[in-house]
Parts: C-alpha cells; sequence; structure tokens
C-alpha cells in the first residue's frame, strides 16, 4: 500500500471528496498499472476492468489511443467492444476529425452525447449514447486519449469525470514509465552495441600493435609505462621481467629514459635516434627508436609513444661488413704498392752485391752494401707479407682435426715458450668432430696467435687452448654476442693468455692492417689472422680486459656426418 500512495501523489488524486467505491476502484486500477506485464496488456486490462463496473453505467466500448508527437495524429492502441471494421479507422487518426481529437487538442476532459463525426466508434450511430474523451497527460505533454462509451441509463455526473481525470493520471504515469523504460532499453542496446564495437576496436588495435616487428609503449607523463607489446617487452627483457606499471627510469636510468621520452620538433628526423644500454649482464644492447606525443581530444598531452627496436646485431653486421670492406679496399692497395716496390728493389740489391764483391778490400763499402743488402731483405720479408694478407692463397678445405693441427704447431713455439717460462695447457676433447679448413694455413693462424701472446705476457705467464663442439641448437647463446654467427655447427676454439690485456680503443682496431702496439713489424699479423680465417668460412672475436688477458674466440665449421 506505500507503493499505491506513491503513486497517488505522483497521479494527482485530488476529486474531493470521492466515494469509497471511487477509491477502490482507482486502487484497482493503480494495482493493475503496477504490474510487471508489457503496456498493452496492462491498459487492456484496465479497460477490461472499468467496463465491468455496472455501477458507472457504461457500455462495452472502450479504447485508448496514444499521440504521435511528430505527427500530431492518434494511434490506436487498444479498443474493447468494437467490431473488426469499426475500429480500422481508428488506427491513425487526425485531431479534428473524431472526439478524442478534440478532446487531445483542448487539453480537457470532453463529454459528448452527440455522435462522433465520422460514425466510426460503434459502426453506426444507433446505439450511441455519449462518451468520455479523457486526455492523458504528463507535465503539459499530450500522450493520449482514454475515450469511454455509455449506455442509456448513464448521467453525468462531476464524479464520474474526477474518476476518469484521475485514471487518465494514473496512465499518463504508466506510458510515460513505459516510453521511459523504452528509452532505458534503446539506450542500453545502444551502449552494448558501442561497448562491443569498443572491444572490437580494442582487440583490433592490439592485434595491430601485438602484430608489429618492432617495439611499442606508451608512457604517460610521469615516466610510467602504461602501455607495451610483446617486442618491447622482449628488448626490455634484460632489465625488467615486467613493463606495465613500472617507470622506465627505474629499470633505464635517469638520463635514458630522458632521452626516450624527449620528443623533437615535428620537421626534425627522428627515426635515426640511438640510445646504447648496457644490460645488468654488462652486455651492450643499441636501441634506435623514435617518439611522438600523445594527446588527448582537446590536443593536450598527455603522454609520450615510444616506437623501438633492437640495432645491435645490425650495428654489429653493419660493422663487420665495413670492415671487411675496408680490409678489402687496403688489400688491393696493398698489392699494388707490393707489387711497383717490388721490382726496384730487387734491382737494388743486386747493385748491392755487386758492390760488395768488388769492395773486398774496402771494409767501409763493404759494411755499406751489407747493410743495404740487409735492409733489402727485410722489405722483401715486409711484401711477402703484403702479399700473403692482400692475395691469400686458394684454402684447400677439407675435415681437419684440430688436435692434429695444434700438435703440428706446439713444437714451433716450444723453445720459445720455455725460454719466457710461459705454461701451455690444452683441452681438446677426443671426440671433437673435425672442422672444414686448410689445415696449412689454420696451423699458420694458430703460429700467430701463440706468438702474440707470448709477446702480451713477455714472460712467467700461461696460454690455454681448449674446443668444443657447438651444436645448432646452442649457437643462439653465442649469437647474442656475436650476431654474424649463422645457424650452422660450430667448433668453438677459445685461445687466452693472462697477459697485460688491452683496452677497449685498441681492442677495435687489432684486426685493422697496420696497426700495431709494438715497436717493430708492420702490424699485418692479425689482418693476415682475420683475412685467412674469412676465407676459411671461420669467424674470429675478440675479447680483452686491461690486466686481466685477452681470449680469441674462433668458429669453425664443423663437419658432422
Amino acid at each position: 500500500m506505500e507503493q499505491t500512495s506513491q503513486w497517488e501523489e505522483r497521479v494527482q488524486i485530488s476529486p474531493a471528496p470521492l466515494e469509497q467505491s471511487y477509491r477502490s476502484i482507482l486502487i484497482e486500477v493503480l494495482k493493475t498499472a503496477l504490474e510487471p506485464h508489457p503496456l498493452k496488456t496492462k491498459i487492456g486490462r484496465i479497460l477490461d476492468y472499468l467496463l465491468s463496473l455496472h455501477t458507472l453505467e457504461l457500455s462495452d466500448k472502450a479504447a485508448l489511443f496514444l499521440i504521435d508527437q511528430a505527427s500530431e495524429t492518434l494511434d490506436l492502441l487498444v479498443a474493447r467492444g468494437f467490431p473488426e471494421g469499426a475500429v480500422n479507422p481508428c488506427n491513425e487518426s487526425r485531431f479534428d476529425l473524431c472526439h478524442c481529437g478534440l478532446a487531445a487538442e483542448k487539453g480537457t476532459l470532453q463529454f459528448f452525447r452527440t455522435a462522433p463525426p465520422l460514425a466510426v466508434h460503434s459502426g453506426t450511430t444507433d446505439h450511441f449514447f455519449g462518451n468520455y474523451c479523457a486526455p492523458i497527460v504528463k507535465d503539459d505533454q499530450r500522450l493520449g486519449v482514454l475515450t469511454v462509451y455509455v449506455n442509456r441509463d448513464h448521467k453525468w455526473s462531476s464524479e464520474t469525470e474526477g474518476l476518469l481525470e484521475a485514471i487518465a493520471n494514473i496512465l499518463a504515469v504508466t506510458i510515460e514509465g513505459q516510453q521511459m523504460d523504452q528509452q532505458l532499453i534503446q539506450l542500453v542496446n545502444d551502449l552494448r552495441g558501442s561497448i562491443i564495437n569498443l572491444r572490437e576496436e580494442k582487440k583490433f588495435s592490439e592485434s595491430i600493435i601485438q602484430g608489429l616487428n618492432h617495439g611499442l609503449i606508451v608512457v604517460d607523463l610521469e615516466g610510467r609505462i602504461r602501455k607495451s607489446n610483446s617486442v618491447a617487452q622482449t628488448i626490455f627483457k634484460p632489465f625488467t621481467a615486467q613493463l606495465e606499471g613500472q617507470y622506465l627510469s627505474a629499470f633505464l636510468g635517469e638520463t635514458a629514459a630522458v632521452q626516450l621520452l624527449a620528443t623533437l620538433p615535428s620537421k626534425t628526423n627522428q627515426l635515426d635516434r640511438e640510445l646504447t644500454l648496457t644490460t645488468p649482464a654488462h652486455d651492450k644492447k643499441i636501441i634506435g627508436f623514435s617518439n611522438v606525443p600523445q594527446e588527448d581530444a582537446r590536443g593536450r598531452k598527455i603522454g609520450v609513444i615510444v616506437s623501438l627496436s633492437d640495432i645491435s646485431e645490425l650495428k654489429y653486421v653493419r660493422k663487420e661488413m665495413e670492415k671487411m670492406n675496408r680490409l678489402s679496399t687496403i688489400a688491393e692497395i696493398a698489392s699494388a704498392v707490393a707489387h711497383e716496390v717490388r721490382n726496384p728493389l730487387a734491382g737494388i740489391k743486386i747493385m748491392a752485391q755487386s758492390i760488395e764483391e768488388e769492395a773486398k778490400d774496402n771494409s767501409e763499402q763493404l759494411e755499406c752494401s751489407q747493410r743495404i743488402i740487409r735492409q733489402v731483405d727485410r722489405l722483401n720479408e715486409l711484401l711477402s707479407d703484403f702479399f700473403s694478407y692482400a692475395r691469400p692463397a686458394e684454402p684447400n678445405k677439407r675435415p681437419t682435426s684440430l688436435r692434429a693441427i695444434v700438435a703440428e704447431t706446439r713444437p714451433l713455439i716450444h723453445n720459445r715458450l720455455t725460454k719466457n717460462h710461459i705454461e701451455l695447457f690444452e683441452d681438446i676433447g677426443t671426440d671433437l668432430p673435425p672442422i672444414i679448413a686448410d689445415p696449412h694455413q689454420v696451423q699458420q693462424v694458430f703460429l700467430n696467435l701463440f706468438l702474440n701472446a707470448i709477446d702480451a705476457i713477455r714472460e712467467q705467464g700461461k696460454i690455454e687452448i681448449s674446443a668444443r663442439y657447438l651444436g645448432k641448437s646452442k649457437v643462439h647463446y653465442f649469437k647474442k654476442r656475436f650476431p654474424v654467427l649463422e645457424s650452422n655447427n660450430y667448433v668453438v676454439v677459445h685461445f687466452t693468455d693472462n697477459g697485460m690485456g688491452m683496452p677497449p680503443e685498441v681492442a677495435e682496431q687489432v684486426f685493422e692492417p697496420f696497426f700495431t702496439t709494438k715497436t717493430s713489424g708492420a702490424g699485418l699479423g692479425l689482418s693476415i689472422v682475420y683475412r685467412t680465417l674469412k676465407e676459411n668460412d671461420a669467424t674470429i672475436v675478440l675479447e680483452s680486459k686491461p690486466g686481466k688477458g685477452t681470449t680469441f674466440i674462433i668458429f669453425f665449421q664443423a663437419y658432422v656426418v
């Protein structure tokens, strides 16, 4: 009853005083209006209930029309007691064609004794004794019209009008509530559709972002990562296991974070920006990146979108390619110079030898001629190195035992090792597969590396040479450090000494021709080593630290049956 009282207040029932039976009628109408049924069902039940009340002296005919606000026409919703053919013209009627339209237009309840203009409500005018037309209005908005027909004995009364007005008010609230429910349902459906569309758009956008072949992170103004794709997570995996929610400065440092987030003017080329990072494992990682500001709908900056790629491998490979091109160019120059110099040297040596023969009684001339001959021989040795570097002999590559090559090289350096008190340690497995290379050229490479190690140690030190098989499944561990490696089977040789080591700027240039830190020599030894190994499809890299020695790592192609 509390809910009924609230409805009485909302529909403004104020005909005073109503008879007790009228109040009972209104309560029944309210109960029906509150039932959880469609509007048409509730209206039909209310009309059936009113027509069943004999005390009101009503006939068996009643109808309710809804008003189309756009066209200002009456649309029939429910009718009772009319023949089917009689209600067809009422499906859509203008205001000026009937009693209901007149009541709707005036906005006040009307009681008519005359027949409707079109005589359509009853089919004929013979049994028409009058009808009430009550407009249904809510907050000055016309919603519909309720019409009920009376019988021969009905007498108009203000109480009956008050009852119908109160019922019309109840119907107004019911219709308005139904319309609001319809609008709410439509709004919910639209919202559901929008949510579905947004979800699909989000999935589509995320699939695009995750499908990119470069990393992408979205960072807010505080430097916190709000979004990232799988490539970015892979790039930053050495620094942190989780990106989203992390501050860039927390795992990269303040300087690197500022550099990544610094946006440049729109006309500036942002594609070539690079950032060099050092991982917790002390590996170098080079990041190529570009960024753009993220803005909201009002054009205010709310963050930064950073696109990035790990270009460490690309830089390494490019550097190796540049080195090969440079070495090739220098080799061509060295070959041309050596060829042009060798012929004059031969003539100088012949003339010096002639002077030497004629100066047997002149000690001063004899000494000068002999010095000339020694210097010419020295230059010839240097030219031989030039030719070895510029035009290495074509290798005779075949399966070769690495243990046998080391065994052949060891006697050649035994005396120098003993003289300088240097120990040699070998760790070469007996089950090691053969390598594919020219054994004589590899022996020359090892001899060169031994002599360099002895010079670096000088005395009281040790040299270690170890070798192990590296299958395809394990190559990726080395490929992270040395991207030039391919997915092949390798025999990897570590050639280590505990000598003086080298600073990074020296280690970068050791394979360059004519570069040397020694007081003698042309600086071609390690250049020849590098070029010879390349000719044998092998790769050599260097790891060295000042005061901690040097390690040459060589990757030979393994002969695996």
